[in-house]
């Protein structure tokens, strides 16, 4: 009997979908897919109904990109944060790490990605262009580059670094500093190493 026969099409439907998810190979899908399936079936509905909502009820923010359940976020609507520092990291969930340390009191920006060439992803695929919109509009006094220490991370920031000191000489443009090792990701770093390279920031 051939393998087609036997692997049920609902499992393939998942994993195939699943696989969709950016940076989900078929190892990564297959782990998802078949731990949810070993929980309770009470637990699993409870997975699927809370990832449903979160797919219906999430979107960009209209400021910064970041993800929120209104059109424009809770930090982008506080007037207590200051619109003059400007944070640019490459996905929301960089922002919410940073966020948990409740220091930072400015706004942020959000790329949506992170140049790979490799990967077809150009600085034009990014909210580039935006980000330079809010940073004349707000008259940003300082914007503090946040991308991840890896290759990508490090070559999208060099890009924004040139590029920003082009078009805004007197911004004052920072990068976080990193005490951390090369190929990490923001979202795993632990809080006092990421509030150490924040605070230390050149």
């Amino acid at each position: 009997m051939a393998f087609e026969d036997v692997f049920p099409e609902a499992l393939k439907l998942a994993l195939d979908n699943v696989r969709r998810i950016p940076t989900y190979g078929e190892r990564g899908a297959s782990r998802l897919v078949y731990n949810l399936l070993k929980l309770q079936p009470e637990e699993r509905k409870l997975v699927v109904q809370a990832l449903t909502e979160a797919s219906e009820k999430l979107r960009p923010c209209q400021e910064c990109y970041l993800l929120t359940d209104r059109d424009v976020c809770a930090i982008c609507s506080d007037s207590r944060r200051s619109k003059k520092f400007l944070c640019v990291v490459e996905e929301s969930q960089d922002a919410y790490s940073i966020e948990r340390l409740e220091r930072y009191r400015g706004v942020y920006h959000i790329l949506q990605g992170r140049i790979a060439p490799l990967e077809g992803v150009s600085p034009q695929d990014l909210t580039i262009d935006r980000l330079l919109d809010r940073i004349e509009k707000n008259n940003v006094k300082e914007v503090i580059i946040a991308t991840n220490p890896n290759a990508e991370g490090e070559a999208t920031a060099n890009y924004l670094m040139k590029l920003l000191k082009d078009r805004f000489p007197s911004v004052k443009v920072s990068r976080v500093s990193y005490g951390l090792q090369f190929g990490s990701l923001l979202e795993f770093v632990d809080e006092l190493s990421l509030e150490k390279s924040f605070e230390n920031r050149k």
